[in-house]
């Protein structure tokens, strides 16, 4: 198994283990459910890795360096410094509770290209609303901002290739 293979199914190991139990707004495993999705939408071993992680240090109790200690422990191999301080940076970003509101945290992850791409994958999977047997005003007015929020990342995006 090559070493790219290998990170993507640690990352895979390590968030199925911190999100055991927790399910989606559909009502599914959230791993098999919304992790997954996301991660494999992404075009990069980065993009994966954090597509796997990015909701692991705000919806457990484990700090985004502690999760990459595990990723590290995971892969019996550390991390390249770089490598480690890029997923660092876009996991911290993607933690919405770093940021005092919900449009400085767009704004934030938009500075980012990883975290923005990541961020663009997990909005399109949240707003398949087909996922979900019954959708409510809230979900279709919830919807609606991601939309915004896709717009805006997506051109954020555009601008730095």
């Amino acid at each position: 198994m090559d070493k790219v293979t290998k990170i993507v199914e640690a990352a895979a190991t390590i968030a199925k283990q911190l999100h055991e139990g927790q399910v989606d707004k559909a009502g599914e495993d959230y791993f098999s459910g919304h992790l997954t999705s996301v991660a494999s939408m992404g075009k990069t071993w980065q993009e994966q890795v954090v597509g796997y992680l990015h909701d692991a240090s705000e919806d457990t109790p484990h700090t985004v360096e502690e999760i990459l200690t595990m990723l590290d422990e995971e892969f019996s191999e550390p991390l390249l410094i770089s490598d480690r301080e890029e997923l660092s940076t876009a996991l911290r970003l993607l933690n919405h509770r770093s940021a005092p509101d919900r449009e400085r945290y767009i704004r934030a992850i938009g500075e980012n290209s990883l975290a923005t791409a990541v961020k663009l994958n997990d909005l399109t999977h949240n707003m398949d609303l087909s996922r979900l047997p019954n959708p409510t005003e809230e979900n279709y007015n919830r919807v609606e901002r991601y939309k915004q929020e896709y717009n805006y990342l997506s051109k954020r995006q555009i601008r730095e290739h």
